[in-house]
């Protein structure tokens, strides 16, 4: 027979060293925040060259994805997103919350300018943290439905 409330209890791993956690929301599942340590940021603008500008309007004539404008994107969120870490680790954080994304669109070449923001904090695991919403229910269904079996 399992043990319901020792199956739903349990503590989150501690953050590594050097590691930083990010979400779109205000914290973090099982973690507590002891410290917030302000705003961080990262900015990354980015411009195609005119050959590959060419190719994409010819693109744009005859359908389809605009690979070199995709790729664009990709490169200028990471570098954004590096950006912004940077910053948190700079300033002792294990943690960045309620990040979220700019992103424009920049002279008539086709530029990309992104901006990534959130706030950075410390986080450490909750000792006997007990899971609630989606994840709660999900494990204790199963330990009950073990319990019945």
């Amino acid at each position: 027979m399992l043990d319901r409330d020792a199956l739903l209890s349990g503590t989150r791993p501690e953050i590594d060293q050097g590691r930083i956690l990010m979400t779109g929301s205000d914290g973090f599942d099982g973690y507590e925040i002891v410290e917030y340590k302000g705003m961080v940021w990262g900015i990354s603008v980015r411009a195609k060259d005119m050959g590959q500008d060419c190719a994409m309007g010819c693109k744009q004539m005859t359908g389809g994805e605009l690979d070199s404008y995709t790729a664009l994107g990709d490169e200028s969120r990471q570098r954004a997103i590096d950006r912004m870490l940077e910053m948190a680790a700079r300033q002792g954080c294990n943690g960045v919350i309620n990040v979220d994304f700019e992103l424009q669109m920049t002279g008539a070449g086709g530029g990309s300018n992104v901006v990534v923001h959130g706030t950075a904090v410390v986080i450490k695991p909750i000792q006997n943290y007990v899971p609630t919403g989606a994840m709660g229910n999900i494990v204790a269904e199963i330990a009950d439905r073990m319990n019945r079996s």
